[in-house]
Order: C-alpha cells, then structure tokens, then sequence
C-alpha cells in the first residue's frame, strides 16, 4: 500500500522550528536563526542543510563565511 505525505508531514519538530522563525522574521543568517529558535548550531547547521536539500529554503553568501538563510518562494 503507498501512502502520500505531505511535505510538512515528513518534517521534523526542528525543521518546523527553523521554518517557523523565517516566516515570522524573514531572512537570517544561520546563527541568528539558530539563536531565535532555541538551537544549537549544529542542529540548525543539520536541519537547514536538509532543508535545502529539499528546496524548501535558500542558502545565499552575505559576507565571507557568512550565509543568509530564507524560505524558498513557490513559483507562480
């Protein structure tokens, strides 16, 4: 039997979080997306490369070693 997910189905309890905070907030970068949602780095680090991964958000570089984190707009 195949069932169909959606993709909010199929997201964890962080992903949600992280995603949460960029509709409330808009663009950040990683740390201060970490910092909003109550994150270790390495949970927001893990959870936004999944995330993008699945297209659901963009990474883009700000400055030097410095990324900027938002959610993908669907296309019209």
């Amino acid at each position: 039997m195949h069932t169909v997910t959606s993709q909010s189905d199929s997201l964890s309890a962080i992903d949600q979080c992280l995603l949460e905070a960029l509709q409330s907030a808009g663009p950040q970068t990683l740390e201060g997306l970490c910092a909003q949602a109550g994150l270790t780095w390495a949970q927001g680090f893990l959870a936004i490369d999944r995330l993008s991964r699945t297209g659901a958000v963009l990474l883009q570089q700000a400055r030097r070693c410095e990324y900027r984190v938002s959610i993908k707009k669907a296309a019209a």
